[in-house]
């Protein structure tokens, strides 16, 4: 314990305060504060000593007891170790919110996973969550990609996913659009030159191909997007959307509710919301200035010129604003409005869920405000998010306002460079895991001990891609971009998903050849966990009573890559214990009880692999 700054803010003498905290606790009371009233239970505390050394206060632990106390704990609270006591929280994680126009890519892989493992850690702290997806089926992303299906559709791949098939004509429009940025630079480069004239040959076919592709796709993509805002081709936005969940359900991410926009449009929310807004003292019309005839929010402070600093909600010409929508959405989210929509069950997913969504028609359901909304959005968001948080405020929702979260992270990249989705440059969510899992059989191949068919080396290729690829999201503060290559990441060495699993497998063959061995699990139960006085023993308990601690930072923080690296670190302890402590060959007595040590590890590695949602493999 450093004693420095609190010495500084008592303006005392950092030795001095240190012997005086020291000295305040007593061996005789189990290392309790003197005049405690513990004497006579000593045996029963865990302070071995308490001293003061040039600052610091070292507490030196009383094994004998403190082991078999973390072995004990961990056995009776099973699942539920590390959950807080306390209030619970009603907490809405939204992730995902991927346009139903095309394949995932690799970014959005990052996204659902950490959403995901939130979700987990939050669900394990206590918390009652839902799992939010937002479906933009409205925007222009989604129509491109219906214009082009209904109007340039090719033949399908054999094999292919659907939401591929339509990322391939997205791909191919959105291309015939960037074009059209590119010919209109040209031509205003071009008429910059005076010795063009508008007879010019050049100049004559860049407007013919311009005036093409204008009249091709602009007035039908428009068209579309209209037709969707009506309820239309809903067929084709479901096909698209049910194909993209196959992704995270192959990863174990799950939803409890699909939020459409279409739905949220049609239900007139937005002016709603608008309406509530315009009672706010700070909400306003211009007539004047850089926001003359919009409908603007005043978030404090003035412009360069003078003006007051404000968001547009509604521009000039009526069209609502990103943030206009965004915060009559979280309005809507945070239960400041009455709740227009109705309920459906949407699909049953893998893991036996139900997945609901909105609808206009179907089950109302009670409203409950959430005590916390969290939002997983890119880091280039960042800004957007920030003034839907100043708007509600400045409309006056200043305590609702304090309830949004945004966990931003970096860009993934792939070794050949940064993504884009528009330019059909990502790669795709699908290819990354498969990626992942034909690594992992190949290292599998090669590694395995044991007379393993192909059938069950595939299916172990499958847990250890799937790892893989979901611990290579996590490991690293959300913030960091990170480059993802397969053969780097499903690995025996390092810090990889598979080193976790490996240590979990070396647990499990363990176990099993004591059970061959005629070891019965009674006679592990019963060991005497005072015997575990090694110091790779004492490694494993003083590391493992850190997890409660772990899952609270990361339910406050949302920093889940301390729960990778817990998960590494145990893994990392444990092997070095394989290598110090003999196990089966150790003498009886002390044998049992390393074995309830390896037990308890075991379980507690496969809780924290759980809550990053890894699939745990016993054999290799």
């Amino acid at each position: 314990m450093n004693v420095f700054a609190l010495a500084k803010r008592q303006g005392r003498n950092p030795n001095e305060l240190a012997s005086a905290i020291a000295g305040s606790f007593s061996a005789d009371e189990g290392g309790a504060p003197k005049g405690a009233g513990l004497q006579g239970v000593g045996q029963d505390r865990f302070i071995e000593s308490v001293e003061a050394v040039t600052g610091f206060v070292n507490f030196r632990l009383r094994y004998p007891t403190f082991i078999p106390h973390v072995i004990e704990s961990i056995r009776g609270a099973g699942n539920t170790y590390g959950r807080r006591q306390g209030t619970r929280s009603r907490v809405v994680v939204e992730h995902s919110s991927v346009n139903p126009n095309k394949e995932w890519h690799i970014g959005h892989v990052r996204n659902a996973v950490l959403g995901d493992t939130v979700t987990r850690v939050l669900r394990l702290s206590g918390d009652e969550v839902e799992v939010q997806n937002y479906i933009d089926d409205t925007g222009l992303q989604a129509a491109t990609s219906v214009y082009a299906l209904l109007n340039f559709p090719e033949p399908e791949k054999e094999g292919e996913k659907y939401d591929h098939y339509v990322g391939r004509l997205y791909v191919k429009i959105s291309q015939e659009f960037a074009e059209e940025d590119r010919l209109q630079e040209q031509r205003a480069s071009m008429l910059l030159d005076d010795e063009r004239s508008d007879d010019d040959p050049e100049l004559q076919r860049i407007d013919a191909r311009l005036q093409n592709i204008q009249q091709r796709l602009q007035p039908g993509t428009v068209r579309v997007m209209h037709e969707i805002e009506a309820g239309q081709h809903s067929d084709i936005i479901n096909m698209v959307l049910k194909s993209q969940l196959q992704t995270p359900f192959r990863l174990r991410v799950y939803y409890d509710l699909l939020n459409w926009e279409s739905h949220l449009v049609r239900s007139h929310l937005f002016k709603s919301a608008m309406d509530l807004v315009e009672k706010s003292p700070h909400s306003g019309h211009p007539k004047d200035g850089r926001y003359e005839g919009a409908f603007v929010i005043y978030t404090g402070g003035t412009t360069s010129e003078g003006e007051e600093k404000a968001e547009v909600l509604v521009r000039s010409n009526g069209i609502p604003t990103y943030v206009g929508k965004d915060i009559a959405y979280h309005m809507w989210k945070l239960h400041l409005l009455p709740d227009p929509l109705s309920y459906v069950a949407y699909l049953e997913q893998p893991n036996g869920a139900i997945l609901w969504s909105t609808s206009l028609h179907g089950e109302k359901r009670p409203p409950v405000a959430p005590d916390r909304v969290i939002n997983i959005i890119a880091v280039h968001q960042s800004q957007a998010q920030e003034a839907v948080k100043q708007g509600l405020q400045a409309a006056g929702f200043e305590t609702e306002a304090e309830k949004l979260f945004h966990l931003a992270y970096g860009m993934v990249r792939t070794k050949e460079g940064l993504i884009s989705g528009r330019k059909g440059t990502a790669a795709a969510g699908d290819d990354v895991i498969q990626g992942a899992v034909d690594a992992a059989l190949e290292r599998i191949r090669e590694k395995q001990s044991q007379d393993l068919d192909e059938d069950e080396m595939k299916q172990i290729a499958e847990a250890v891609g799937v790892a893989a690829v979901r611990y290579f999201m996590v490991q690293y503060n959300p913030l960091r971009e990170i480059v993802f290559d397969p053969a780097d990441v499903v690995s025996f060495d390092g810090n990889t998903g598979l080193y976790v699993q490996y240590a979990l497998v070396r647990m499990y063959a363990i176990l099993r050849k004591a059970a061959e061995a005629g070891i019965a699990d009674a006679e592990v139960d019963a060991a005497d966990a005072s015997l575990l006085q090694h110091e790779q023993e004492r490694r494993l308990a003083f590391h493992l009573v850190k997890w409660p601690e772990t899952v609270s930072t990361v339910s406050r923080t949302l920093g889940v890559n301390l729960i990778a690296e817990w998960a590494f670190d145990l893994a990392t302890i444990f092997s070095e214990f394989y290598r110090d402590c003999g196990v089966l060959n150790a003498e009886p007595g002390l044998r049992e009880s390393r074995l309830l040590l390896v037990r308890t590890v075991r379980d507690a590695l496969v809780h924290a692999c759980d809550t990053l949602g890894m699939p745990v493999i016993e054999r290799l």
